[in-house]
């Protein structure tokens, strides 16, 4: 037998029987209030639990002149019933086998229909694949959605038989116009990963290429790097953008980077104006020959900057058939961090990090938002990458200064170990002045800033991939307390480690 109550209660009300009245509820109860209940005119009697009746008591004679079930009696002898009386006597329940009350349709709580959400997303490259995580993770904070993802490459078409499904939004890393026709028919709110074409109806995300830039020139300056060179795709518009982000970014520290010119001329889509990308990587790669002709033109030491990880594992080949030693002679970094290109090029790639995660999860958050009518003033985001992973193709420090290089590697092997620039002068026997003036003249920064550079390197590290409290990061990184830890931390990083660490928690 099932029963239905009327009240609503501030607070649950849990029966000695086992049945319990939710907050703000006007739920369903199965099975009889109590296992031997007293039934009187239709209607049950139980007793409450003493632990949750002290709760309940006000609200027991607040609802003395109520009625329930449909009839109009009352709760006979509550208005002259102490709360110890009640508490020992047999009190009249509001559930009623009698009658089923409904409530007027206008109150009932309306059920939000689960958004239909399409993602367009390649899973092929690692890239694409953080973008789906980031976007399970939100999903997985602020509710599901009913997705349809399909395994595809970056420029496959939309199936016909999607395009004939409903959508109330769409995720999409837009490669090409055919793709960005198909996602306009669907009419619905979109939100566009890639960057290259804007939705009408919705916004678009991107890796910012000023960041990417200014990451690649620290980098190399931070190993003694003087002549910087740039490797990409002409006429792919993310190449084109960070190749323009870092020429700016070397003219502003007064260098002048060389940049490869291609002879080739490169293969664009049928009936579009821009770049096959897929296209120009698979036809670079037989530039091997052409990039290697290019290196030798550089002075040596060079720190190369490559587009991507695919234009960096080219000029690693194009420098191993030149017979330059890599990163002695030639360092090369490249963009999106993909383990199994960076982990397959000889030597392993060094690479910037893209913070995709991000990129999916800001993307997922404003698409439930355009999805719910909002109106956003901004429709183009960049975000910057997370971070340089350091692998042998850049692991290196190219000064030519002997005890230059000396203290250098000094600090980066024991910076964490709490060392000051004292320890450092006695590791080199050179004087602190000749110390100081050498570093500005190569690195562009003091002795105790370079082992506060590599001490926060080390911090940012477990921070993004321990799960240690920062007593404990403040010691492996040589710091007193965890104090010192945050101040030095909120300095660099104009944040604090808590506020950093969180979005790698989210992942």
């Amino acid at each position: 037998m099932r029963y239905r109550n009327r009240l609503t209660w501030e607070q649950g009300l849990t029966w000695k029987q086992g049945l319990t009245w939710k907050q703000g509820n006007e739920g369903e109860a199965t099975g009889p209030p109590c296992e031997s209940p007293e039934q009187r005119d239709g209607l049950f009697y139980a007793i409450p639990c003493a632990d949750t009746f002290h709760s309940c008591v006000n609200k027991f004679h607040f609802c003395r002149r109520r009625t329930y079930a449909g009839s109009t009696r009352a709760l006979a002898g509550l208005q002259s019933t102490t709360p110890m009386e009640l508490r020992h006597s047999l009190v009249r329940v509001v559930f009623s086998p009698r009658q089923s009350v409904q409530r007027p349709l206008s109150k009932r709580r309306m059920i939000r229909k689960m958004p239909q959400v399409l993602l367009l997303i390649e899973s092929s490259r690692a890239y694409g694949r953080n973008c789906l995580m980031g976007i399970a993770s939100y999903m997985r904070a602020h509710g599901h959605w009913h997705v349809l993802h399909l395994e595809r490459g970056l420029q496959e078409d939309v199936p016909a038989t999607v395009e004939r499904q409903r959508f109330d939004g769409v995720i999409a890393r837009i490669e090409n116009a055919k793709i960005a026709q198909s996602v306009e028919r669907f009419g619905v709110p979109t939100v566009d990963l890639r960057g290259l074409f804007h939705p009408r109806r919705g916004v678009c995300f991107n890796t910012d290429p000023n960041a990417c830039a200014a990451i690649a020139v620290e980098h190399f300056r931070q190993r003694g790097f003087r002549h910087l060179a740039y490797c990409g795709y002409e006429e792919v518009d993310f190449s084109d953008q960070r190749r323009d982000a870092f020429l700016n970014c070397c003219v502003e520290l007064g260098m002048i980077p060389n940049v490869l010119s291609s002879q080739r001329k490169p293969k664009q889509s049928v009936g579009e104006h821009h770049v096959d990308t897929l296209g120009r990587e698979a036809q670079g790669e037989s530039d091997e020959k052409e990039i290697a002709q290019w290196l030798a033109t550089l002075p040596k030491p060079v720190g190369v900057f490559a587009c991507n990880d695919m234009r960096g594992r080219q000029v690693l080949g194009a420098a191993s058939r030149a017979n330059f030693r890599v990163p002695d002679q030639v360092a090369v970094l490249g963009v999106d961090d993909d383990e199994v290109i960076c982990d397959l090029s000889n030597p392993p790639l060094s690479s910037i990090e893209p913070d995709a995660h991000r990129i999916g999860f800001e993307g997922a958050s404003l698409l439930a938002r355009l999805m719910s009518g909002e109106i956003l003033q901004s429709t183009h985001y960049l975000i910057p990458p997370s971070r340089v992973t350091v692998r042998r193709s850049t692991d290196v420090l190219a000064v030519d200064d002997r005890n230059l290089a000396e203290a250098i590697q000094f600090i980066r092997t024991h910076a964490c170990e709490g060392i000051g620039v004292t320890d450092v002068i006695e590791a080199t026997a050179i004087s602190r002045a000749t110390l100081e003036r050498r570093f500005r003249d190569s690195l562009g920064r003091s002795p105790r800033e370079e082992i506060e550079r590599v001490r926060m390197d080390r911090v940012r590290m477990l921070l993004a991939e321990t799960k240690y409290g920062l007593e404990q990061v403040a010691s492996l990184t040589g710091y007193r307390t965890a104090a010192h830890l945050v101040t030095a931390f909120r300095r660099h990083e104009g944040c604090t480690p808590g506020q950093y660490r969180k979005p790698f928690r989210d992942r």
